[in-house]
């Protein structure tokens, strides 16, 4: 059993510790009964479709553009098949017919096309395909030795041309 003399002793021990925490400054603030201000986010960036309207609009301006261009198009067409209708009347014959070396070398095939084309009958004519051979003896070719300029020789020809 608890007496008064062993309680009392106790309660004053209580008494004493809360007298020292009621001494005590407060060491936390109390807390405000406001809540804290919300921040808020920046609403989203919202991209605008277009209406219907607009779309339809769009549309309507690319097939104008386009049916412009499909006009100016038909234009050209029908000048370079007026231009081609004026042309005079020009064969394409084929041969092979030795083009002159020019004296810087280079081949010269504007006899030959002419040859060509009164060989076929024709006044005149202009070379629509050359073909070039490098001509080295069968010796040489045999001998497997590397072309040289003596021995060997650059050949060009007309194999087409445009006569008239």
């Amino acid at each position: 059993m608890l007496t008064f003399r062993r309680v009392m002793p106790c309660v004053a021990a209580l008494l004493a510790c809360g007298g020292l925490a009621s001494a005590q400054p407060d060491q936390n603030p109390p807390v405000p009964l406001q809540p804290p201000a919300v921040i808020e986010a920046p609403p989203p960036s919202v991209t605008r479709l277009p209406t219907p309207a607009e779309s339809f609009n769009a549309i309507g301006r690319f097939f104008g553009g386009a049916t412009d261009a499909a006009g100016e198009v038909a234009r050209g067409v029908g000048d370079a098949a007026g231009t081609v209708a004026r042309l005079p009347l020009t064969n394409v014959v084929s041969g092979k017919e030795m083009c002159v070396n020019a004296p810087n070398g280079a081949p010269d095939c504007a006899a030959a096309s002419e040859a060509m084309c009164r060989a076929k009958g024709f006044q005149r004519g202009a070379s629509l395909d050359i073909t070039s051979a490098y001509r080295c003896p069968a010796a040489f070719w045999a001998e497997r030795r590397e072309p040289n300029d003596k021995e060997c020789v650059n050949e060009s020809f007309v194999s087409k041309a445009a006569c008239q």
